[in-house]
Formats: C-alpha cells, sequence, structure tokens
C-alpha cells in the first residue's frame, strides 16, 4: 500500500463525513481490529477504502439484525465525491433511503430505514403479475357429498379454503422474490 493512500482518522473524518465517519468510529475499529492501521512518524494512518468498507459492512450487519425480512434485498453504496450520500436501495417499493455523512449518523439512517421497512411491511399487497386478475381462480376443491357453493358448505372447509388460497399466493410471492 502507498504511504499517498492513507489518511489520518481527521482526515478521514472531513473527506468523508464528519457526522458519519467521525475519527472516535475509525479508531474503535481500529481497536476492534476492523480495519489496519499504519503507524508513520507518530501519528496514526488509515487506508481510506477500507475504513468505508469497514463501516459500510457494520451498516449492513446492523440492518441485517434490525430488519431481517428485508435485509437480503438491500444494498449500500457511498457516493464519496460528489454529495458524500449513503444510500440504501432495494426496498420493495423501489424507493431509496440516503444519508447526508456530513450531518446524519449512522442511527439516524437506521432510523429511517426501520421506518422505511414498517411502511413496505404494512403496505397492501398487491399482484404484479398483470394476467393474475384476467384468470378464472381455480375450482375449489369441495367433497361429492357438499355442493361446490352455497350456505351447506361447513366453516371447516371455507377454513381450508382460504388457507389453499393463501399457501397458492405465498408460492406465487416466493417464486417473484426468487
Amino acid at each position: 500500500m502507498d504511504i499517498k493512500d492513507l489518511f489520518t482518522a481527521q482526515e478521514l473524518e472531513e473527506h468523508l463525513g464528519r457526522a458519519y465517519f467521525y475519527r472516535q468510529s475509525i479508531y474503535r475499529m481500529a481497536e476492534d481490529g476492523k480495519v489496519s492501521s499504519y503507524q508513520v512518524n507518530g501519528k496514526l494512518y488509515f487506508s481510506s477504502q477500507e475504513v468505508l468498507s469497514a463501516i459500510l459492512n457494520r451498516l449492513a450487519n446492523r440492518i441485517r439484525l434490525r430488519l431481517s425480512r428485508l435485509a437480503s434485498h438491500l444494498r449500500i453504496s457511498f457516493d464519496e465525491n460528489k454529495r458524500k450520500l449513503i444510500s440504501v436501495y432495494g426496498f420493495l417499493d423501489k424507493s431509496i433511503v440516503t444519508a447526508d455523512a456530513q450531518n446524519e449518523t449512522e442511527e439516524e439512517l437506521l432510523r429511517k430505514i426501520e421506518h422505511k421497512g414498517k411502511e413496505v411491511t404494512n403496505m397492501l399487497d398487491v399482484s404484479v403479475d398483470p394476467h393474475y386478475y384476467d384468470a378464472p381462480p381455480p375450482p375449489p376443491h369441495h367433497p361429492p357429498d357438499h355442493p361446490p357453493h352455497g350456505r351447506d358448505i361447513p366453516p371447516h372447509e371455507e377454513i381450508l379454503e382460504v388457507l389453499r388460497r393463501i399457501e397458492d399466493r405465498l408460492v406465487r410471492i416466493e417464486e417473484k422474490l426468487g
């Protein structure tokens, strides 16, 4: 690694974003062995890419802990050149949650993601298959001694039919999610 690729924690804080990449977290990660530190002339230096990778991996782990149902679909990116934005995308509603690394902390970003996750899990579930409503529903299974429609269907048969439909729906959702 070349010395020109190394920065002090204070330089990284300014370069990557003061609020999100604060120097104390960089020192803690070095103490925990999550990033390498290099001592040159009595000062500690760190690789910008290694620090960035470690902090984004920490964010990914925290998202996995808090939003395990959505975590496998989410992706994280960081734009260090322009606006110093951390973006979390991959939500089912195609939205993106961002944090300004200069002014927002990891905890603030996690709260935004949690809010978005609650919003997404509370959304109405509508099929994205355009032909889903065109096709007639499959005929319900009825024992020969019960009429297919009407009030003579025992309640347990109605419940079983609802459960079959829910299972079919879950299978279709799982197939779409991959």
